[in-house]
């Protein structure tokens, strides 16, 4: 072989083999990853085909496939229990797309995932059809009626809950409305999926907006938890410091800060910090905030979440609570102690401060798969809580709680919940929009030796708060738990 041959042969090879590698990457390690790829449409129409495994809450069977034995390898049909209620969990699967665990879990549930093969081997062995695994969550049943039953019936626009075992992180419930029933979507038929998605995109608010952990919304003094646990944490203050709660007249515009969440006959003079905490002065959390500064208020918010997404599951995680990081003036920054103009917060971040609080300062991580299992029972995910960190001291954390149980027996939540064995802290911010007030009860329970973390957030007319339109809903949330 002459030496040009020789060079052009010797180049052949070498992309021969550089073929071959490149085959075997994208069959082996991108396989997955690629089938997957939301741009892959084929996979949403391979769906039909599979025997998805169910997807449970307790004994009660969330979602579950029927084999219909249709056309075109369109075997399968989705079907939702209770899809309104349970949507946020669940998700959904279309010709379109998929959305929460059905999303988060899909390898699992259509019995592709890599855990699976050996079991799907020794079915075909046997002569088994495969199927995909069972998803078991954490969600309560009965905490989750009241959740949804509770933001439903006591908000004029959109609600959500999120309720949090305190030790663990798992979401005990998980609520959001409005809401749409998932069998509407999950059909074959490409054109009434896209006729059902159509209407549903029409509707105001989305319907299919996950308000309990993908909105935020103002906190109200709800905030009013991190704007305590900075101060207390600095060392300057505790619950008992005696704090200014007269009439707080901003620093730029010379309004004054109104107490209109509060009790304001008892926001006047110094009290202590964990009585003003208990009447919801406004006035002493601005000077709070102002005193503290951003950087410091803003550290604390931080430390809790703010500011970056928490990964509820793979593929599942929330909207970005925001505390500002740019600076703002004074006027924002005492606003910004009562939880208004400038913060947001979902349900499921306030959930996990009252987590944390509840939990001697340690946060958990916040989960919904407890285990899954394949067609034999055989345990291929078992789920394991994870600290995040520990954003407070446990005597931080023990003040605070002292602080909102004193919301509830002798402060803003007492004409409602007082009396029960719950505590929390109550929140109402104006949002100027129509009107609307955003009310929240975000806390814990029992008072002693806390096990469920708590935040419910309801919109209401003018005058609405959250001790009367979100703290019952709290209490029934706890009660069905118990």
């Amino acid at each position: 072989m002459n030496k040009p041959l020789r060079k052009i042969a010797v180049a052949g090879m070498l992309l021969l083999v550089v073929l071959i590698v490149n085959i075997n990457y994208l069959q082996g390690s991108q396989a997955e990853k690629l089938r997957t790829d939301p741009l892959n449409s084929r996979q949403f129409a391979q769906q039909w085909e599979h025997n998805r495994g169910p997807i449970m809450a307790g004994k009660v069977t969330l979602a579950y496939s029927e084999k219909i034995g249709g056309k075109d390898g369109k075997n399968y049909q989705r079907h939702y229990n209770q899809g309104t209620m349970y949507s946020p969990i669940t998700g959904y699967v279309s010709v379109f797309s998929r959305t929460g665990l059905e999303s988060a879990q899909n390898g699992l549930l259509d019995g592709t995932d890599k855990r699976l093969a050996l079991h799907n081997w020794f079915d075909m062995l046997v002569g088994k059809k495969a199927a995909g695994a069972t998803v078991q969550t954490t969600i309560n049943p009965d905490a989750q009626e009241a959740a949804y039953s509770g933001v439903k019936n006591r908000t004029i626009r959109r609600g959500g809950a999120v309720a949090i075992d305190v030790k663990t992180g798992a979401i005990l419930a998980m609520a959001s409305f409005p809401s749409f029933d998932t069998n509407d979507v999950a059909v074959h038929d490409g054109t009434k999926a896209n006729k059902a998605f159509t209407a549903l995109n029409k509707q105001k608010p989305d319907p299919m907006l996950n308000y309990a952990m993908r909105e935020t919304f103002a906190p109200g003094s709800s905030f009013k938890i991190i704007n305590s646990a900075a101060a207390i944490e600095s060392g300057q203050y505790n619950k008992d410091s005696s704090v200014d709660a007269s009439e707080l007249r901003l620093p730029e515009s010379g309004q004054t800060l109104p107490n209109s969440d509060g009790d304001e006959q008892k926001c006047s003079g110094a009290p202590a910090l964990i009585d003003s905490f208990a009447a919801s002065c406004n006035s002493t959390f601005g000077r709070l905030a102002i005193k503290q500064g951003q950087e410091q208020l803003g550290a604390m918010a931080a430390k809790f979440g703010f500011n970056k997404p928490t990964e509820v599951e793979n593929d599942m995680s929330s909207a970005t609570s925001q505390y500002p990081t740019k600076p703002i003036g004074g006027d924002a920054l005492a606003r910004s102690g009562i939880g208004q103009e400038v913060v947001t917060a979902s349900p499921l971040q306030m959930a996990m401060v009252a987590q944390t609080v509840a939990n001697d300062g340690k946060m958990m991580k916040p989960f919904l798969v407890k285990r899954v299992v394949a067609q034999d029972q055989s345990e291929l995910v078992t789920a394991e809580p994870k600290e995040l960190g520990q954003p407070i001291s446990a005597d931080t954390a023990g003040q605070l709680q002292e602080m909102m149980r004193a919301v509830v027996e002798r402060g803003t939540a007492a004409s409602t919940v007082g009396g029960h064995d719950i505590a929390g802290k109550t929140g109402t911010a104006e949002t100027g929009v129509n009107g609307i007030n955003e009310d929240w009860f975000v806390g814990f329970a029992p008072k002693n030796n806390p096990k469920i973390a708590f935040a419910v957030v309801t919109e209401g007319p003018a005058g609405s708060t959250g001790a009367k339109f979100s703290a019952p809903i709290a209490l029934r949330i706890v009660q069905a738990v118990r």
